[in-house]
């Protein structure tokens, strides 16, 4: 027997090792890495809809957040008609391609402090949020509940809150 035949016989066996092996290894994912994906998708979901709708609805007053870092600003720098026209194109490849980074950090506001924030305009030093609830929660929410868990965290550099409504 040649040593190329016996190298061929092996490899199928060494193939499916590694196949094991690396299935193994996927399946030990973190359970926590699961959630950040679901809320990621939820975020994103909020994010193109044009709100509200027989879902969603807003809790009263805007939440302005500008973040410490300029890149997140500037990733979630948009004009309320763009953000309008893109979420009503309904598309992902409609929006910046640098404002999933916005969102992420978006999403780790909804996993931390249970804060869905959809954003209705932004510049480049900060931006207007409204708070997302189901639709019929809206008296439950409270703007300023939002303010005083997100307002705190460290990634923020400024936060206010206009209970007039809209901006």
């Amino acid at each position: 027997m040649s040593l190329s035949s016996t190298y061929c016989q092996r490899s199928p066996l060494r193939f499916s090792l590694v196949a094991l092996v690396s299935c193994l290894l996927w399946a030990c994912e973190p359970a926590n890495e699961r959630t950040e994906t679901a809320q990621q998708a939820l975020v994103n979901a909020i994010d193109m809809s044009l709100l509200p709708n027989q879902q969603w609805a807003f809790a009263d007053g805007v939440l302005q957040l500008s973040f410490c870092r300029d890149r997140i600003n500037d990733a979630l720098m948009a004009e309320a008609e763009e953000l309008r026209t893109w979420r009503a194109i309904g598309e992902v490849t409609a929006f910046p391609a640098r404002r999933h980074e916005g969102l992420a950090l978006l999403a780790e506001f909804h996993q931390q402090y249970e804060v869905l924030l959809w954003q209705q305009s932004g510049t480049v030093s900060s931006q207007f949020y409204r708070l997302v609830v189901p639709q019929g929660q809206q008296r439950s929410a409270s703007i300023f509940n939002a303010l005083a868990s997100v307002g705190r965290d460290r990634r923020i550099c400024f936060s206010a809150v206009d209970q007039g409504g809209s901006n």
